[in-house]
């Protein structure tokens, strides 16, 4: 097994030369699977690895190991230090690992709708909140194309929409993903925390899911999420058409490991890297927007193939306010720091 050719420009001074191998940044690229370490799932096209074997390390593991296991790709530990630190208090909670059970879903979250950005660095969308990173990156296989992102997060309270007892599914949705701003697919894993009004009568509904836009939701219907509960989420790819998603809930120690192909006439660009609150489409029109009153990302980072690291508090960041069909904000970021952000619901769109 080979990391993947690709040649990064280390700059010093006035020297510049081609890397080739793994990241000019320390960082490595990505490292495929044997496809004969995979083992297919009750979804066609869905993969997760197989069992690493007992004792398994994942910190001190080769690239390869971590791949062919179904870990998530490692930070570099003296260039990347919180981002390591992030990465092996997950891979240390890894207790049990899941044999995903997946269930296609009518639920999508597709690239970001009605944009209007400004040059301040904010913007307002019907779709989506939160942040986007930009890589630069007009193709994939370019070295600037991002390789995985990563975050903490805790599964917001799902209640009925702001004034309203529709008598159907309002939605929420938190998640990261690679692409979805200027191209049209999205990479993303993430949790859907939704909730029903009808008449006097209250319910609420989690689960983790993956995506690989324009393909739905996938649900992950046995690993448990609930209100509250500490969540990493880890997004990558190994090509253009290859995405991996690692769930860790921190509650239970309890991990997923999914390996998924993009859908047909789709491939990676690797040009925006996001950490999202949305509102998805469901049955053709955008959803109404549960009132998850906050939810808070922590431990944000993007990296390119070359290592480059991003965070939402990033020279460049978009910041990005969901706002209902009238233009009034329903859902709204606020980074604290550079590598955190608070969500707050706002209103409901109906």
């Amino acid at each position: 097994m080979k990391t993947k050719a690709i040649s990064c420009i280390l700059t010093t001074g006035l020297l510049m030369a081609p890397f080739i191998g793994t990241g000019a940044f320390g960082q490595s690229i990505p490292v495929a699977p044997n496809p004969a370490d995979r083992v297919a799932t009750n979804l066609a096209g869905a993969t997760t690895s197989i069992a690493p074997p007992e004792g398994f390390d994942a910190l001190s593991a080769a690239d390869e190991d971590l791949a062919k296991y179904g870990f998530p790709p490692r930070p570099d530990a003296n260039i990347n230090v919180a981002a390591y630190s992030k990465w092996r208090k997950a891979m240390l909670a890894s207790k049990t690992r899941i044999a995903p059970q997946l269930e296609l879903t009518q639920v999508f979250h597709g690239p970001k709708r009605d944009a209007s950005d400004n040059y301040n660095g904010t913007g307002r969308s019907s779709n989506w909140s939160g942040v986007v990173d930009f890589s630069g990156a007009k193709s994939y296989n370019n070295s600037s194309s991002f390789y995985y992102i990563l975050a903490d997060y805790v599964v917001p309270v799902a209640s009925p929409a702001y004034g309203a007892c529709t008598g159907s599914w309002d939605y929420s949705s938190s998640w990261v993903g690679i692409d979805g701003d200027d191209s049209g697919d999205v990479l993303q894993a993430g949790t859907e925390s939704d909730a029903l009004c009808s008449g006097s009568t209250t319910s609420a509904y989690y689960a983790a899911w993956y995506e690989w836009y324009p393909y739905g939701e996938v649900r992950i219907t046995n690993l448990p999420v609930n209100p509250g509960d500490d969540l990493f989420v880890e997004v990558w790819h190994t090509s253009a058409t290859s995405g991996y998603a690692y769930i860790i809930n921190y509650n239970t120690d309890q991990a997923v490991t999914i390996g998924f192909s993009s859908p047909p006439g789709t491939s990676l660009v690797g040009n925006s890297a996001e950490w999202i609150v949305e509102r998805p489409t469901v049955n053709g029109a955008l959803a109404t927007l549960t009132n998850y009153v906050t939810d808070y990302f922590s431990s944000a980072y993007a990296y390119t193939e070359c290592g480059k690291e991003y965070k939402p508090g990033s020279s460049g960041s978009l910041l990005l306010t969901m706002d209902d069909a009238n233009g009034n904000p329903i859902s709204v970021p606020t980074l604290l720091g550079n590598e955190a952000i608070e969500f707050q619901a706002t209103g409901s769109a109906q």
